[in-house]
């Protein structure tokens, strides 16, 4: 099995390399920036820092140099106005010295009614302030990017853009940004460190845009990509940074060591002696060049990942979960694959969190390889883990290559190939290629064709299976639609990744017409209609689904949509519903109506329900959901949300499911916040606590903190019955040494 997974590497990077070569890489970037609508119109020059000056981060702009530093100036707005002046003026500067980029920021805001700043947290709700984004394009893609988002009092928010499409949100850089209030608005300055960037150290061009939100306009303004078809996650269309070269890494070595003490205390078993450990981990990252970065993993730590959405599915497929620790993370867009094919994710070759997860127990990473970045040409990654072992699960080898490279401006072409099985059941080896085009029309607007194919191989007599799909997006602003249709055979297991309904064919087709009204009532009215289906693969349908929303858009930030659907499903055998309730096999046909109101971010007391009638395999189905933000002052903020569903099949008996959640966040600074977490679900009858402390004292070290506790608690006896069942907490120290 190891061996046939080294040929089709080998056999993936010649393809990746050779085949779908078109020229060579810098043929290939002449080509992007000639035809792939870069903003060539938009060019900034970015300055670099003589030997004698420097920057004290303080966000005052008051560094002479800052003076000298060419300015992005001509923003327009994106919405609600597009092509329209901006309410208020913003200058963005960009320099850097040989370690480090720096952005300067001056946001005029002379409203004082209109400045609006609430936000302290890292990684907190964007949506509620003012911002500035920045978006960071190294390799010019045109698809994928860095942004880094600083807020009026400091609060700082990054992620990875991929393919245009989607946000990695969960992706943390070590970068800093300091903040100033000023008499007509506010000022701010980052800094970067190039070696938290994947970039060619050639003096190459960058992709470069910057985007400023006015909360209390309502209002998004960019730099160069103003097109509204394109939304604000876009770079197809970003401007140029200018001047980068003479890059020093230094060594490239960056190591983090981590020392953790756990405590563990099992209330249900009185005469047990309570777990007291010390672990001690860390990561070893080596720039191996400027755009390519190896990393050694050694007894990874996961003790700050964050708890899971509580979820109780009432469908009879697996539900998925977005990957939350930062290991993964760190580089998730180099292995992206497949671009819209896979939302819902159904099929999907790679997914990193069952790496330390098998037959529904965590188990630990003992040590890991890494490559990522970009060499020869192409963006690469690779991955090699041992796995410890679990309950029932031996350790285990997994592995993960992908490799990609632009061909005809903004397009792609990969490969994709994986080896192993967290649980171990059977040998596993799975290969594939996709193809993701990008066309730009003349009226500002953009088609997207992806394609994929992935054959895996699975021992104890299994064998092939393999999986095929396309998508075609319209992206306007007038109009959208996407069609998609995907073919997974019996046997076709990715062990690595993600598939919940195999031997299927699904087939999708969804509009969108939008309005403008003139007027200040409504930004935006969208009528939506959609059809799909899933056969199998004798094409005898086994799920169908027909349905349209109105959803308005209001000008004052609110939001309300009415939703219709009917749905066809075919049952070959029975499945449980979470409670008592059995669901025999036969024919339904359900129809369903949904209305939801989502409150503006503008406000201080935010609120948003839903509430949800029809049928559901022979009952009748009622839902209603509820929740609130609020957020008092800059220190604190409140998320609460409540579901409850109730499914009536009369003499066959009733399902009622609870489930609601609290967060509590606490930032005295943007360095330092304590989270809180409660969540409940009257299913499995659970509560759990989670309080996560994180200080980062500079950029080198940091104290993490959590305390958590779980509990049974009858839903029908609280509080007369809490059974404690874990307490636990964790105490961890780390520091990173760069040379």
């Amino acid at each position: 099995m190891l061996k046939r997974f080294c040929v089709m590497t080998a056999m993936a990077v010649f393809a990746t390399t050779g085949v779908f070569a078109q020229g060579s890489e810098s043929e290939e970037r002449e080509t992007r920036n000639g035809g792939s609508g870069f903003s060539e119109a938009r060019s900034l020059a970015a300055y670099r820092l003589s030997e004698s000056e420097s920057l004290t981060l303080d966000g005052r702009l008051d560094e002479a140099f800052w003076a000298r530093t060419e300015a992005a100036t001509e923003f327009r707005q994106v919405a609600p106005d597009e092509g329209a002046a901006p309410p208020q003026p913003t200058r963005v500067r960009i320099a850097y010295s040989a370690t480090t980029l720096y952005v300067g920021i001056e946001v005029i805001e002379t409203r004082e009614d209109h400045y609006v700043a609430k936000v302290r947290q890292r990684d907190g709700d964007t949506g509620v302030d003012d911002f500035v984004r920045i978006f960071l394009d190294p390799h010019r893609t045109g698809r994928d990017a860095y942004m880094f988002v600083v807020h009026p009092l400091g609060a700082r928010w990054d992620a990875l853009l991929q393919n245009n499409d989607s946000t990695i949100m969960n992706w943390d850089a070590t970068w800093d940004a300091r903040t100033q209030r000023t008499p007509d608005g506010w000022t701010a300055e980052m800094a970067i460190p190039f070696s938290e960037l994947s970039f060619e150290n050639g003096g190459a061009d960058w992709g470069f845009d910057t985007m400023r939100y006015f909360n209390a306009d309502q209002a998004t303004t960019r730099w160069a990509q103003i097109e509204r078809n394109f939304g604000n996650f876009n770079v197809s269309r970003a401007g140029t940074l200018t001047g980068i070269s003479g890059i020093d890494t230094g060594l490239g070595i960056e190591a983090e060591v981590f020392g953790t003490s756990r405590y563990t205390h099992v209330w249900p078993e009185p005469g047990r002696e309570d777990d007291v450990t010390f672990d001690a981990s860390g990561n070893l990252f080596y720039k191996l060049t400027p755009s390519l970065t190896g990393t050694l993993t050694v007894n990874t730590d996961f003790s700050d990942t964050p708890l899971d959405e509580r979820i109780v599915s009432l469908s009879r497929f697996g539900t998925f979960f977005e990957e939350t620790r930062d290991f993964f993370l760190q580089d998730a867009a180099v292995f992206e694959f497949g671009g819209n094919n896979f939302g819902p994710e159904n099929g999907l070759p790679y997914f990193s969190r069952n790496i330390g997860r098998a037959n529904g127990q965590l188990i630990d990473l003992v040590g890991g390889a890494k490559v990522s970045g970009r060499a020869f040409g192409m963006d690469v990654g690779g991955l090699v883990t041992y796995m410890g072992e679990g309950d029932g699960v031996d350790p285990q080898v997994l592995a993960v290559f992908r490799g990609s490279r632009e061909v005809m401006g903004q397009s792609r072409v990969g490969v994709i190939a994986t080896y192993g099985d967290p649980t171990g059941a059977e040998d596993n080896v799975l290969g594939g290629v996709d193809f993701q085009h990008v066309i730009d029309l003349d009226n500002n607007a953009q088609i997207n064709a992806d394609a994929f194919f992935v054959d895996t191989f699975t021992g104890g007599g299994i064998g092939h299976g393999q999986a095929w799909g396309g998508t075609v997006v319209y992206n306007s602003d007038r109009w959208w639609g996407r069609v998609r249709t995907k073919h997974l055979e019996e046997n076709y297991n990715p062990a690595l990744g993600f598939a919940n309904r195999p031997d299927s064919r699904s087939y999708e087709a969804v509009g969108r017409r939008r309005w403008r009204p003139e007027g200040d009532r409504f930004d935006f009215i969208d009528v939506f209609g959609w059809t799909n289906a899933v056969t199998d693969l004798d094409s005898n349908i086994q799920s169908q689904n027909n349905g349209g929303s109105l959803e308005f858009d209001f000008t004052n930030g609110t939001y309300l949509g009415i939703a219709v659907d009917d749905t066809y499903e075919y049952l070959n055998g029975g499945f449980n519903l979470p409670g008592v309730v059995f669901i025999p096999a036969g024919d339904y046909h359900m129809q369903d109506l949904n209305i939801w109101w989502d409150g503006s971010s503008t406000w201080a007391v935010q609120p948003f329900w839903n509430v949800e009638f029809g049928s559901f395999f022979g009952g009748t189905y009622n839902h209603a959901g509820a929740g609130v933000n609020w957020r008092p002052s800059s220190l604190i903020a409140v998320t609460t949300r409540h579901n409850y569903d109730n499914i009536d099949f009369g003499a066959a008996g009733r399902t009622e499911i609870y489930v609601g959640s609290l967060q509590l966040s606490i930032t005295p600074t943007p360095n330092m916040e304590l989270i809180t977490e409660v969540q409940y679900d009257s299913i499995s009858e659970n509560l759990n606590v989670l309080s996560r402390f994180r200080w980062q004292i500079n950029s080198a070290s940091e104290i993490f903190i959590a305390v958590g506790h779980s509990a049974a608690v009858p839903s029908r006896d609280f509080p007369q019955e809490f059974e404690s069942n874990v307490s636990t907490a964790v105490v961890r120290v780390g520091h990173t040494m760069r040379w």
